[in-house]
């Protein structure tokens, strides 16, 4: 059984349907989404509506939850504040509500493997903690039972075992995974990404998928964006 794992589409069109057009090729049983629908970027019902139409599992991410108003604006900084409260003034009822029915996890037990979803870390998911080293990946790994636990919220893929030295997929070990972020990359790559999870082979494949990053511009400036902020949400030169 394969699945993919998208996460932070952060509102990028362009980014969203090359991946999925990518990871279709792969013909995944499952998809699942790590959270961050929106923010950053110009386009979030679009995103959305894609997501709905699709029936891709998701989890709530910070940035969905600040559109929804469970985190305030002012835990987020400008430029992607106003972006924030631009998306609050224009989603959809039927999108917002969407944002609104996620959890924080998801727990999906498959091919005898229990996986956990979160956006950030599983301990205490609230809080938004960054699993951006492998030490935090193994103190989060202590304290949680799945074999799997699948996160976004750094923008950067990694694989980290449950023990020091193991490089890539082995059984007998436990594992975080993250994706890396489909709309807004932070590891010099411009190009979305995703990864996909044989769970009969155990392997993790990273993939990165270029798309037309001028589109996602030209639809910061239909909603007012100019082009140097709007580069600087999408950490683009």
């Amino acid at each position: 059984m394969k699945i993919a794992l998208i996460s932070d589409i952060h509102a990028n069109l362009a980014a969203l349907e090359a991946i999925l057009k990518h990871l279709d090729a792969q013909a995944p049983d499952a998809v699942f989404c790590l959270g961050d629908l929106v923010g950053y970027g110009p386009q979030p019902n679009e995103v959305i509506d894609i997501i709905r139409a699709r029936n891709i599992p998701c989890v709530e991410g910070n940035h969905d939850a600040g559109v929804t108003g469970r985190m305030p604006l002012d835990h987020f900084r400008e430029p992607n504040r106003s972006v924030i409260a631009w998306t609050r003034a224009n989603i959809t009822p039927e999108n917002l509500a969407f944002l609104r029915s996620q959890e924080l996890t998801k727990s999906v037990d498959l091919s005898d493997l229990r996986i956990l979803l979160v956006h950030s870390s599983p301990v205490e998911p609230h809080k938004w903690h960054y699993l951006n080293s492998a030490v935090k990946c193994r103190a989060v790994l202590e304290q949680v039972p799945q074999d799997l636990v699948c996160v976004g919220h750094t923008h950067i893929p990694g694989l980290v075992a449950d023990e020091l030295g193991v490089i890539g997929m082995e059984r007998g070990y436990r594992y975080v995974v993250n994706p890396g972020a489909v709309g807004q990359t932070r590891d010099e790559d411009t190009r979305a990404a995703y990864a996909i999870l044989d769970l009969e082979a155990f392997t993790c494949t990273f993939h990165r998928v270029s798309y037309l990053i001028e589109e996602t511009l030209d639809a910061y400036r239909v909603m007012g964006v100019d082009r140097a902020t709007a580069k600087r949400l999408l950490h683009v030169q």
